[in-house]
């Protein structure tokens, strides 16, 4: 069977009445498709007990890789079905239909510019929704994009964030005291020479100019990097410091010693501090990058015919689908998903700090201080021109001998 199909590909967590290979008729069905551990399991049973008393059940499936969940798009777009989740029958053909495509699926806001373009999603109406005015306008902008997928004032929304990090310095306490070096607070110390050879980066263009450009006084999504005095000097010094880059790997040398630091997402970092006491993490005080899990539609496919797009759209489905997106953007869900996914919700800028529990006001990996928000930033698409200037300067940085 293909390995990409709905049921084969993905691990599945069904609450409510129990998997059948067709829909019972009296009974909604809220489908999602989420990236693994960033939606609790125990918040689609809460959901599912919410919403009585209409007869609705929740299915939820998790995918480990964004590039996977981008894959499923594309096959729904180009087809219009999914298969039918439930018991397989040897021999008979696994049913399809577009009622099996979920509702809803979970994407990284670095992914959303290729969705828009492939026209594998498309865009929610944000007036539908009773929570989405409590977002913080940095929240709208994200989800704004024209038809390209680029940043625009006046583009449509894409989808609904749910929650998000931050990028961070990771570092060895005990190796770090041992050596008499300063716990770092900010970009610029991974220049310290002290940790020449120690330290390990992002395999991210992006990432790495970035926080280059941050430690400037830049931005992360500037332009035209002519205009940056130091940068490629900045960063071939940077380039002398670092081990090794890696954007999956970088954990288990720091815990063997082989590295004293690392450039790393927060929702890894805290992870690790929580089952390695000699683990520090911060987040830069000049400010850093933020990434975003967002709810997207998944478009429907040309090849529909008007009955199956009825069907797709049926009244009850789309009441559905924004109870859910409502529901994630709930104080009590939001506390939820912050200290449960090691990730904030974006509901935390903006909700009165007594609503938010100690254990995450507290802690600065989740929800760091006002005034480094202030400074971080989304990294969004670059014009053609100025992402070539980014991908010849990486490749020159990355092809420098380390002396």
């Amino acid at each position: 069977m293909n390995r990409r199909s709905f049921l084969t590909t993905l691990t599945s967590l069904a609450l409510g009445s129990g998997l059948t290979s067709c829909q019972d008729g009296s009974q909604q069905v809220l489908r999602l498709l989420a990236l693994k551990g960033s939606i609790p399991s125990q918040l689609v049973g809460e959901f599912s007990k919410s919403i009585q008393p209409i007869s609705a059940r929740v299915e939820l499936v998790t995918e480990s890789q964004f590039k996977e969940i981008i894959t499923q798009l594309q096959e729904w777009h180009k087809t219009g079905k999914a298969e039918a989740k439930g018991l397989k029958i040897p021999l008979v053909p696994p049913t399809k239909s577009p009622e099996y495509i979920p509702n809803l699926v979970s994407l990284g806001d670095t992914w959303l510019a290729t969705a828009i373009q492939e026209k594998s999603i498309q865009p929610i109406d944000p007036s539908s929704l009773k929570n989405w005015d409590k977002l913080d306008s940095r929240w709208h902008e994200l989800a704004q994009r024209d038809d390209r997928g680029n940043s625009s004032s006046t583009g449509k929304v894409w989808g609904v964030p749910f929650r998000w990090g931050t990028t961070v310095i990771l570092y060895r306490r005990d190796k770090f005291l041992e050596a008499n070096i300063t716990i770092p607070t900010d970009w610029a110390d991974l220049w310290n020479p002290q940790l020449k050879q120690r330290i390990s980066l992002l395999d991210r263009s992006r990432e790495v100019i970035g926080l280059t450009l941050k430690k400037l006084g830049s931005s992360y999504n500037t332009t035209d990097l002519s205009q940056s005095k130091n940068l490629k000097l900045d960063l071939q010094k940077l380039h002398q410091q670092v081990k090794f880059y890696s954007s999956d790997n970088y954990l288990q040398p720091l815990i063997m010693g082989d590295t004293w630091a690392a450039v790393a997402w927060s929702s890894d970092a805290i992870d690790l501090i929580q089952r390695n006491p000699t683990m520090g993490a911060i987040v830069p005080r000049s400010g850093t990058a933020i990434f975003a899990d967002l709810w997207v539609q998944p478009s429907l496919s040309a090849q529909l015919s008007p009955a199956e797009k009825l069907l797709a759209e049926n009244s009850d489905r789309v009441r559905l689908t924004n109870q859910w997106i409502d529901y994630c953007l709930q104080p009590k869900v939001v506390n939820q998903i912050s200290l449960l996914t090691s990730s904030g919700s974006p509901l935390l800028t903006s909700m009165n700090p007594s609503e938010i529990i100690p254990d995450i006001r507290k802690n600065s990996l989740i929800l760091p201080p006002k005034d480094i928000l202030s400074r971080s930033e989304f990294i969004y698409p670059l014009p053609a021109k100025s992402q070539s200037e980014y991908d010849r300067l990486w490749q020159e940085i990355r092809n420098i001998k380390v002396i």
